[in-house]
């Protein structure tokens, strides 16, 4: 504040000594300013609060920080209470879920007792299987505590546990018996994945099919979702939304194409708005997004059912963005049509569901594939449409430096 006795002492020194007469009055003419200026601040929050703006800020707020606590408390099934609250018992067995979706927004949920797990195993079969000419199918497998965010190319977004999705008990589904979560006009699914311990990772990495890549803190990427708009996180007509990765600043993003080009980055280095970090030929496009966590390895599947291991080691991280990516298949291979469905950081005793194009879905634990190299498919089937991996069902998942259950 300026005193009476500081304006005062300004005349004096203005009387005494005249020349400082410009400093004093640009001095004075500064600090009226910065009063102005606050003068505004205040008056805007005062509006906004009489209008109710802020209030309404402020309990979307305290609705977001709610919503992420009951996600958690869901995730553990019970482990965590707060003060004042009494614990409630885990009496459930976790079981394994396993989502099957196409971009029609129609999904088909089976649900496994993971006691009753064996490599081979034909988990289920889907009457009214599409080619992958026809429909882009995707897999999902994941715990019953899970959240999942349904991700739409127009960027909008929907968010149910689980289990509001009804189990299939039909022996042969088709997609006319699936849970429908209806897109808008022009509207596609693009992704859903598992949410629930979001708020564990500090950043979410959203990318394209196109490998347009941006990352946001997931306090920012929560407000969205509570909003049901996340952005499409395009840039070009013909590009569309591939999903959302969770991650940590320290974490190692890999993105893998279909013709077999992989960009590896550290997440702390990754843009925060729409770049293109990796350059792919007009027909190809991003099948697997993940980081790679602690797993010591990478799986690769092709459509033929060919598994590629490779260390962790082996990649090497990009120094710039729009590279063409380190190349997985060779060259002749590529020209013959080899093309990568899935891919996903493995342990041996981790295990993988495959869809083949006779709407058949079997399992196998990928420790079986380190000796095989390919998948065992069923009679006369030749083509795998989708991968997915998931640890051993009795592991606990390391949280805050994996994703389980990532849609690939």
């Amino acid at each position: 504040m300026i005193s009476q006795d500081k304006i005062d002492s300004w005349i004096r020194e203005v009387q005494e000594r005249p020349a400082s007469a410009e400093l004093i009055i640009h001095y004075i003419a500064n600090r009226l300013s910065d009063l102005a200026s606050r003068a505004e601040e205040l008056s805007a929050e005062n509006i906004a609060l009489l209008s109710g703006r802020k209030v309404e800020e402020y309990e979307t707020r305290i609705a977001s920080l709610e919503y992420q606590l009951e996600l958690l408390k869901r995730q553990f099934a019970g482990e965590v209470t707060l003060p004042n609250e009494v614990p409630t018992p885990k009496t459930t067995i976790e079981m394994v879920n396993l989502l099957v979706y196409n971009q029609l927004g129609q999904v088909l949920r089976f649900e496994k007792d993971p006691a009753e797990m064996v490599t081979g195993q034909i988990m289920a079969r889907i009457g009214s299987a599409p080619s992958d000419a026809e429909m882009q199918v995707n897999l999902l497998v994941t715990g019953s505590q899970e959240e999942l965010l349904f991700i739409f190319d127009s960027g909008r977004t929907v968010t149910m546990p689980v289990t509001a999705i009804p189990t299939s008990v039909a022996e042969d589904p088709d997609w006319q018996q699936a849970f429908f979560e209806e897109p808008r006009i022009k509207e596609e699914l693009a992704a859903i994945h598992p949410i629930a311990k979001m708020t564990l990772y500090d950043t979410g990495v959203q990318a394209s099919r196109r490998g347009y890549v941006k990352k946001m803190k997931t306090s920012f990427l929560a407000a969205h979702i509570t909003e049901n708009y996340i952005g499409s996180g395009v840039k070009l007509p013909a590009d569309k939304t591939w999903g959302i990765t969770l991650a940590n600043k320290e974490d190692v993003y890999i993105l893998v194409s279909q013709e077999g080009y992989i960009f590896s980055m550290q997440v702390d280095r990754l843009p925060i708005a729409i770049d293109e970090v990796i350059h792919l030929g007009i027909t190809d496009h991003i099948v697997s997004a993940f980081v790679a966590g602690m797993k010591p390895s990478i799986l690769f599947i092709t459509q033929t059912g060919k598994a590629v291991h490779r260390d962790i080691s082996w990649l090497e991280g990009a120094n710039s963005f729009r590279t063409k990516g380190q190349s997985l298949l060779s060259k002749e291979r590529r020209e013959s049509g080899t093309r990568i469905v899935g891919a996903a950081p493995v342990v041996d005793h981790d295990w993988g569901v495959f869809l083949f194009n006779d709407g058949t879905i079997s399992a196998c634990q990928l420790s079986e594939l380190s000796s095989s190299g390919s998948v065992i498919s069923p009679p006369t089937v030749y083509s795998i449409l989708s991968f997915a991996s998931f640890p051993q069902p009795d592991e606990a998942p390391v949280v805050g430096r994996k994703q389980v259950g990532q849609k690939i």
